[in-house]
């Protein structure tokens, strides 16, 4: 998921193809992204972008949606600028080495973009598009006999199944028929992933596994793990916000409109420059056409001349002898 310094995991590879889809539209629509990532270590929720903000908080709003407050939201307008914050927040994510693995994750890493599409061409009544990616980095489960962990490595790979064991519930409830309740609140790994599970929303379980056979039962409980998460069902529809501007903002939305004036205008000029070259090359062209057929006639013209002069002499010389 997270990859390598020039080497980007699936994270990198897909806010970049998101930003490549974003250019070849912007000449119809105007996007705003950003960009959120935070950690969940021993059940505490950690800025990764902000590490000087300490523990937060999860709340949920008047309208059920579950919010971090204190947590930073950063503007980015470029892919490079989000494979660095994502570099960046790698850096502070915690991880130790165990019998197992020599990198292993003591967390769970959640990246949160935002976008927001709007038309470049809009009135005082507006639609807006509203769309959220979570792209999360699950830490694998532990046997303690394998990772040989104690201590506070071993508080860690518990709080770290328990998570699991909560996400793995939530996903079985969410695909048996019938069920009406999900217990979100067993882990605030799943309350942060609540509208991602089940809400309006697709969702998607990549599994890492190894063909080692000294890691069998791992592997299969990793590959029955995310095969439930196939059978989630849920119908997704458009985020569309109405936007509605106060009388204050008259003078914003005229200002928009005229910068969008002034850039079609612009664009037009470049297109009738663009179109007035191509002309003159194509009259350029012609008139060497006209030149070189007047020089080939002239040639012609020359040839003919001298040959009825050599003609005449050859003649007079006859009649002479």
């Amino acid at each position: 998921m997270l990859g390598r310094d020039g080497d980007p995991g699936i994270m990198g590879r897909t806010l970049r193809d998101l930003f490549a889809a974003m250019e070849t539209d912007q000449e119809d629509n105007l996007y705003t992204v950003s960009m959120s990532y935070l950690e969940i270590y021993n059940e505490m929720i950690r800025d990764l972008l902000n590490p000087r903000s300490g523990v937060l908080d999860l709340r949920e709003d008047a309208n059920g949606e579950i919010q971090v407050p204190g947590l930073s939201h950063v503007s980015t307008k470029s892919s490079n600028e989000v494979l660095e914050m994502l570099t960046q927040g790698n850096k502070q994510r915690t991880q130790e080495p165990t019998a197992a693995n020599k990198t292993s994750s003591r967390s769970h890493a959640v990246c949160m973009v935002t976008v927001k599409q709007r038309s470049r061409v809009h009135g005082l009544n507006e639609q807006m598009r509203v769309g959220k990616f979570f792209m999360i980095d699950l830490a694998g489960s532990e046997r303690a006999a394998h990772t040989q962990n104690r201590g506070k490595r071993m508080v860690e790979g518990a709080h770290i199944n328990r998570s699991l064991l909560a996400l793995g519930n939530c996903i079985n409830a969410l695909t048996e028929k019938g069920a009406k309740y999900v217990n979100y609140r067993d882990s605030k790994l799943t309350r942060l992933l609540k509208d991602s599970l089940g809400g309006n929303s697709k969702t998607v379980m990549i599994a890492t596994i190894t063909p080692s056979s000294l890691q069998y039962d791992e592997t299969k409980n990793t590959l029955l793990y995310a095969d439930r998460a196939k059978a989630i069902k849920t119908k997704v529809s458009k985020n569309i916000v109405d936007v509605t501007h106060h009388i204050a903002q008259y003078n914003i939305v005229i200002k928009e409109l005229q910068n969008e004036v002034m850039r079609l205008k612009a664009k037009m000029h470049e297109q009738e420059a663009s179109s007035r070259i191509a002309r003159s090359a194509v009259s350029i062209h012609s008139l060497h056409s006209e030149v070189t057929e007047m020089s080939r006639r002239e040639t012609v013209a020359e040839i003919k001349w001298l040959r009825n002069q050599l003609l005449g002499a050859f003649k007079e010389q006859m009649e002479l002898r």
